[in-house]
């Protein structure tokens, strides 16, 4: 004999399990994924490229600074140039 009880219990139970284990997989999946992002955010910091500035840029930027007497603040160097003049006018 069957106790109605008793089936109605057991299928609660288990219905809550695995409702709690589906719960634990899909927050171990949400996990995993922000993890994922925080490792795309890393390489791509790390793959970022430093500009260098070529010989023959700063010899035009040399130049353009005698003729046009342009004054360069101490401890400035070519990238204030770079960021005070973004036409990059030595080129002309």
């Amino acid at each position: 004999m069957n106790n109605p009880l008793t089936n109605q219990v057991e299928s609660r139970l288990g219905a809550f399990y695995i409702s709690l284990l589906s719960m634990f997989f899909v927050g171990l999946i949400f996990i995993a994924l922000e993890n994922f992002n925080s490792d795309l955010i890393i390489l791509d910091s790390q793959s970022a490229q430093v500009k260098t500035i070529s010989n023959t840029e700063r010899y035009l930027i040399n130049i353009w600074i005698k003729e046009n007497n342009v004054k360069v603040p101490e401890g400035k160097g070519y990238r204030y140039l770079i960021q005070r003049y973004p036409s990059k006018p030595w080129f002309k």
